[in-house]
């Protein structure tokens, strides 16, 4: 999977909210536009839905699909909101990796 690739396989939640991460900072950078980062989110959320969490994930699966259903709506957020949306977000993101990872 490369950077700005369509989430693909993953054994872990951690991997998604790294990917996740990396899609808003290519966003912020200007190297993803608004509707594709919406539409790979859009697509991560189905992989999501299907994924069995291990018994250490359980409690953490529905943070990674709010985040990702977040991500989903990048491109309606505009404005003054959008730098405050980012920002959200990118926090949210890095709270979630450093939980998965200390698990």
């Amino acid at each position: 999977m490369t950077e700005l690739s369509p989430l693909e396989e993953f054994d872990k939640l951690e991997q998604v909210a790294s990917w996740m991460l990396t899609i808003v900072s290519a966003y912020e950078k200007g190297a993803l536009d608004r509707k594709t980062a919406s539409v790979l989110a859009k697509r991560a959320q189905k992989k999501i839905r299907k994924h069995s969490p291990t018994d250490s994930e359980k409690d953490h699966k529905d943070v990674i699909e709010d985040l990702c259903i977040s991500l989903s709506t990048i491109d309606r957020a505009a404005g003054s909101f959008e730098r405050f949306f980012l920002t959200s977000l990118k926090e949210e993101i890095e709270t979630i990796i450093k939980i998965l990872e200390d698990e």
